[in-house]
């Protein structure tokens, strides 16, 4: 008889921080490198939504939530250090000078604005993108995890 996995929640909310870096850091790249970095999203969802399954032992609606939240805290994260780092380069100011700053120049300019907040809306479909089929594999999974065998037939 095969037993349901335990659930750990700080180890897989670690996992899922550690799998959501890893889609910022595609985010940033592939923004400096001058492309659209919407389908880093993707990237983004299914390394959180799998870092948290991994490290965390099952994914549970509880892990769901966290890995969704988390996930969606990073891909806004992502985009804002995406532009911060483009107007580091343009302006020849440090990052953290430029991330503060960010949010003045938003509300000036409104070539930069919308291309910051098309961005982010793009970011956000292409992680729902991401995220969606993730989720159902994990639960899927995890049900045929937990379910218990089936008997074998009597002759």
């Amino acid at each position: 008889m095969q037993t349901a996995k335990r659930e750990h929640v700080l180890a897989g909310l670690v996992g899922a921080f550690l799998g959501s870096l890893i889609g910022v850091a595609c985010i940033v790249a592939v923004g400096q490198l001058g492309y659209v970095a919407s389908f880093c999203g993707v990237v983004l969802a299914v390394c959180a939504i799998k870092g948290y399954g991994l490290l965390g032992g099952a994914m549970t609606r509880k892990g769901a939530v966290i890995a969704s939240i988390l996930t969606i805290f990073m891909t806004y994260l992502g985009n804002r250090l995406d532009f911060a780092v483009s107007v580091a380069r343009t302006l020849d100011i440090d990052i953290f000078s430029a991330f503060r700053a960010l949010d003045s120049l938003l509300n000036t300019e409104y070539t930069v604005s919308r291309a910051y907040w098309g961005n982010l809306v793009l970011l956000y479909l292409f992680t729902l993108v991401g995220a969606v089929p993730t989720l159902f594999a994990a639960f899927r999974h995890a049900g045929r995890d937990s379910a218990p065998p089936e008997p074998a037939p009597q002759p």
